[in-house]
């Protein structure tokens, strides 16, 4: 669980977040025993993609914190593509989860800016592990401090299903969190957030 502050002036709000993670696998039995464990373990499943294009679509609308990626999919776009298309739109860390481990195909996922790398069959703890690391080496503030959302410089969410108002996101730029700096901007009714500018 993540924790986010929100300052509303006169006292501050801690929201529990469950970590979300997306998993983008063609075979449906493998699919629905990753979101069983993940489940288990602590985390929201909040979609399962069968194609690279499905993947980079809810990695749009859904914003995880982190996705599963298998390499072998289904359609014309493999998930070392998906990777690539999603690292530029949307900068959410990925792990690839696959069944291959010859040089050309590790190479390709290095190069992809892969978050973690796991060989079929999974072992949970080094699952959890993986799904951990990239989070928070994503997000190394653990403590982010927002602002209300009256805002005035609030700006409308991109997440086209909510409609609600951004408000700017802080974290501390010193470990001990006495300086704070704008990361970007959260939504407070569906949780989207976007790093950097607007």
């Amino acid at each position: 669980m993540t924790k986010i502050y929100i300052n509303y002036g006169n006292h501050i709000s801690i929201l529990m977040v469950l970590k979300k993670v997306l998993i983008v696998e063609d075979e449906g039995l493998v699919a629905l025993a990753l979101e069983e464990i993940l489940k288990r373990i602590g985390y929201e499943v909040p979609g399962i993609a069968e194609t690279g294009e499905e993947a980079i679509a809810m990695a749009g609308r859904l914003n995880p914190d982190v996705i599963l990626m298998d390499i072998n999919l289904k359609g014309e776009m493999d998930g070392i593509v998906a990777a690539e298309k999603i690292h530029s739109a949307y900068d959410v860390p990925i792990i690839f989860l696959t069944a291959y481990t010859d040089d050309d195909i590790i190479t390709r996922a290095i190069n992809a800016g892969t978050s973690g790398y796991l060989v079929k069959p999974v072992n949970v703890k080094e699952m959890f592990a993986n799904i951990e690391l990239a989070i928070n080496n994503r997000r190394r503030d653990r403590t982010r401090v927002f602002q209300p959302a009256s805002d005035p410089e609030g700006i409308p969410c991109r997440n086209p299903e909510c409609g609600a108002m951004m408000v700017r996101a802080y974290a501390p730029i010193r470990p001990e969190g006495r300086v704070m700096s704008s990361i970007g901007w959260i939504c407070p009714q569906c949780k989207h957030t976007i790093l950097g500018d607007k």
